[in-house]
């Protein structure tokens, strides 16, 4: 599949070579979701969870809402 896009704003090369990949990638992971490939791993995709606060194992540790 071929996605056109066009890159504004003053993107050099690089930074649209950048964006592309990352392009790329999501629209890989969003397509291996639907056929269920990477069942595995379920959840959220790596680059999401890789900002994500690391969560504890500790009951004590957690954080609850008041």
């Amino acid at each position: 599949m071929t996605i056109e896009a066009e890159i504004k704003g003053g993107a050099g090369e690089f930074e649209a070579a950048v964006i592309a990949v990352v392009l790329d990638r999501i629209a890989a992971d969003e397509e291996a979701a639907r056929r269920g490939a990477g069942s595995n791993q379920p959840g959220l995709p790596a680059w999401i969870r890789a900002i994500l606060p690391e969560e504890s194992n500790n009951p004590w540790e957690r954080v609850t809402p008041d």
